[in-house]
């Protein structure tokens, strides 16, 4: 009886915590089914800009270290077709920024770096490989730029072999830029002893370590065959040991590495950013939500049902859980994405179900 009595209190308190959430805006109830596609890149295309607030190194000055090849001057065209190929980069325009390079026949690192970050930014990471490869054939000058965002691509290609010989190149004239790039190549392998690997030698060497570095490494956390959130709170840990503040970007890659953590784990997040008066955005809220239901971000929910059917199996303290941070979020004005929306329709079932 007692049991009973505990089960209708709980149901009580979920309905009033879901009805906060759900019956201020009735509209979101009624999304078309199946809910639109176009949502998979829109987020994809959020998770890049974000991942690039950390820096790809496309403004560091040309380095006279090791590199004996000559700097080329650019002409007054190269200087407009790098600035025609940073704005179709920033707005994922491939066939422009393919177009463009197409025709360029120079030597100026910038131009080729330039058409690189694009590609990176429009994920053709093969296209951009091939841009390395080519400014390596016409003898134009490597700065450490240049193997920053190599590396990167290298990275997402999961190609160790090329990841070793730019690194080894570069190794004697390294900075923190150039470690910068290796350890988001480590990051995007999952790689997270050579992240930590290349954080140490920066202490070793004295190269200042900065909030992005860190960032970078937990994102190794977050691509690990097995997510490691305790590597990840570890990195962490350093991190405010060394003075430095989480920003948003750092808790995104936190709450991502943390989606086979226990729930208590995760809402330890919530709570240091809580501490830290720093609010969730709406990739957070994303991020947040798929790490507790145990879901990859690249998969795709076409109906409210399917959405019911798959988080059945969860904990009553996890559905509240979920529909605690959408509460806080639209209470905080953020929009909410679409994964996020299916989430939202589907927890007042499941708290009807119970």
């Amino acid at each position: 009886m007692a049991r009973n009595r505990l089960s209708i209190t709980f149901k009580a308190i979920a309905m009033a915590l879901v009805s906060s959430v759900f019956f201020s805006t009735p509209c979101l109830l009624a999304l078309p089914q199946p809910f639109h596609q176009h949502s998979l890149r829109k987020r994809q295309k959020a998770a890049i800009l974000q991942s690039d607030k950390i820096g790809l190194g496309l403004h560091t000055k040309v380095s006279s270290g090791n590199h004996s090849r000559k700097i080329h001057r650019m002409t007054a065209n190269e200087k407009h077709i790098t600035s025609k190929l940073v704005d179709a980069g920033k707005n994922a325009d491939w066939p422009n920024v393919e177009r463009i390079y197409k025709l360029y026949t120079g030597q100026a690192t910038p131009v080729h770096t330039a058409a690189m970050v694009a590609a990176y930014r429009c994920a053709r990471y093969e296209e951009g490989s091939a841009m390395f490869a080519r400014m390596e054939n016409c003898n134009a000058l490597m700065d450490h730029a240049v193997y920053t965002i190599a590396l990167k691509l290298f990275g997402k290609l999961r190609r160790q072999d090329a990841i070793d010989k730019l690194w080894a190149e570069d190794a004697n004239v390294v900075n923190e830029v150039l470690c910068a790039g290796r350890i988001n190549a480590a990051a995007e392998q999952g790689d997270i002893d050579e992240a930590v690997g290349v954080i140490d030698l920066m202490y070793a060497r004295r190269i200042e370590v900065d909030l992005g570095h860190f960032s970078s490494a937990i994102n190794a956390c977050k691509h690990a065959d097995k997510p490691s959130h305790s590597s990840a709170l570890f990195l962490l840990e350093k991190m405010l040991e060394g003075g430095m503040t989480p920003n948003i970007v750092t808790y995104c890659s936190l709450a991502a590495a943390h989606r086979c953590a226990p729930l208590e784990n995760l809402k330890h997040i919530r709570a240091m950013m809580a501490k830290q008066q720093l609010r969730a955005d709406n990739v957070f809220v994303e991020i947040y939500l798929t790490s507790l239901f145990r879901k990859h971000l690249s998969a795709e929910w076409a109906t409210v049902e399917e959405v019911v059917r798959d988080l059945k199996g969860f904990s009553k303290h996890c559905v509240l859980e979920g529909a605690d941070v959408i509460s806080e979020a639209k209470a905080n004005r953020v929009k909410l994405s679409l994964l996020v929306r299916k989430i939202e329709c589907a927890l007042p079932q499941l708290i009807h179900d119970w």
